[in-house]
């Protein structure tokens, strides 16, 4: 290679690299998701996020969260497949455990960092 010749990169290593997300960590996901205050209200208009009470943008939370766009594209199919954040307020509201707790308490961290 001669000097002031510019550099050939391949492709993927000019980018990162993430691994998909296996379709049986969706749940999981979600119920960190929940856990953290965020719901997912699925509408005729699309998904709209709640951080709480007030809205947020869904690309603000797969921001926070550090999914990619191809990750997160396969999160919200299974989202709106399976409407998750729903299940889980109505199991919230009829008094039932989230996380799949164990009786000594203890659940697996998976938030975002």
């Amino acid at each position: 290679m001669n000097r002031g010749e510019p550099t050939k990169w391949r492709a993927h290593f000019s980018q990162l690299i993430s691994r998909p997300i296996p379709k049986t960590e969706f749940p999981k996901i979600a119920e960190r998701m929940f856990d953290d205050g965020l719901f997912c209200d699925l509408t005729g208009e699309g998904a709209i996020w709640f951080s709480g009470r007030y809205k947020v943008s869904a690309s603000e939370v797969r921001r926070m969260w550090s999914l990619s766009p191809n990750q997160w594209s396969r999160f919200m199919r299974w989202v709106y497949e399976e409407a998750p954040f729903h299940l889980l307020a109505e199991r919230v509201n009829n008094g039932e455990t989230i996380q799949g707790e164990s009786s000594s308490g203890s659940s697996s961290d998976m938030g975002p960092e």
